[in-house]
């Protein structure tokens, strides 16, 4: 009897153990640079941590008012789900983890360094 009870005790440390050992916190994955894969145009987006959510931070080209490359922020939370990012309430990213991409029913864009971002955004 004695031995049921230290397995099903052991069973239970070792679930409870493991589910602790979660390294990164919720949403880590979004944060960095990207690049999407929009022909002409690519936009640039830098997501970053802001307290318990996250700041997106995009330039893009915009027809609407200047012609050119606007940049807009805004924020973003992280869905209970833990793999998409809800982008001011309105649009849904999720993480590719096998191409290291971030995608929407729109778009699809591909993780970058620093360097490349602030390179590219300097040519923008």
């Amino acid at each position: 009897m004695n031995r049921r009870y230290f397995i099903a005790a052991s069973g239970a440390s070792l679930l409870t153990i493991l589910a602790g050992c979660k390294t990164e916190p919720d949403g880590e994955k979004f944060v960095g640079y990207w690049k999407s894969d929009k022909g002409n145009h690519p936009a640039l987006i830098h997501i970053e941590r802001n307290g318990d959510s996250f700041l997106f931070k995009e330039t893009a080209w915009s027809i609407i008012g200047t012609v050119g490359y606007q940049t807009r922020t805004v924020p973003a939370t992280i869905q209970k789900a833990d793999n998409i990012l809800v982008v001011a309430d309105t649009v849904h990213l999720a993480y590719n983890e096998k191409e290291d991409a971030i995608v929407s029913g729109r778009m699809k864009a591909h993780r970058i360094t620093e360097a490349q971002y602030q390179s590219a955004i300097g040519k923008e």
